[in-house]
């Protein structure tokens, strides 16, 4: 309810928020917003985003949406890279790209040569030196410019289920693998488990 205007006075306007700087100013921030109608949420939003809320947008979901941004900018947003996962999930038909932990050892067979890589933090280790990235390692490795995961088997679910799927009549190989292709991943429990 707008406050009354006294005899020759005009209305006083409600002060707008200001940004909340603390922990503390967000739970004040987020006590306020839940008691706002959708209206005063509206208001809220366009002073907060700085443009239209969406119409289909509920009370609910107008006041969840403004007080996620009021803790990003006090706590900051998403990291980079957790930011490029969930674009890469709005895709249609994308799938999570395939994770190998700290510690993992990627072990890939080449041209009869046995290669192990560890997993390591901030890159990979083969061969006592540690790379940035496993193409690194498979240009190395073979010569010539390779995807890394992709040369290390460590594709996605669908892209493995196409390379298994039959193959082509004519096909020299009937079991539907290339020939000097093998390649394997241990998690670091999986690897300790070996050994006993």
């Amino acid at each position: 309810m707008a406050p009354r205007a006294r005899r020759g006075r005009p209305a006083a306007k409600p002060a707008a928020p200001e940004r909340p700087t603390s922990a503390r100013d967000i739970e004040q921030a987020i006590g306020r917003i839940d008691g706002m109608t959708v209206e005063a949420l509206r208001s809220e939003w366009r002073r907060v985003f700085g443009s239209e809320p969406p119409p289909a947008f509920s009370k609910d979901l107008l006041a969840r949406a403004i007080c996620c941004r009021l803790q990003e900018q006090v706590h900051g947003g998403l990291n980079p890279t957790t930011a490029r996962l969930l674009r890469s999930l709005s895709k249609h038909g994308a799938e999570p790209p395939r994770q190998v932990k700290v510690g993992s050892l990627i072990v890939r067979e080449h041209k009869g040569v046995l290669h192990e890589v560890l997993v390591v933090p901030g890159g990979f280790c083969w061969q006592g030196k540690t790379y940035d990235s496993l193409s690194t390692i498979a240009r190395k490795i073979t010569g010539v410019s390779w995807n890394g995961p992709r040369f290390f088997g460590l594709r996605s679910r669908k892209q493995a289920s196409e390379e298994a799927a039959p193959p082509v009549s004519g096909s020299p190989k009937s079991d539907g693998r290339r020939a000097g292709r093998r390649s394997s991943v241990r998690t670091p429990s999986a690897s300790a488990g070996a050994g006993r």
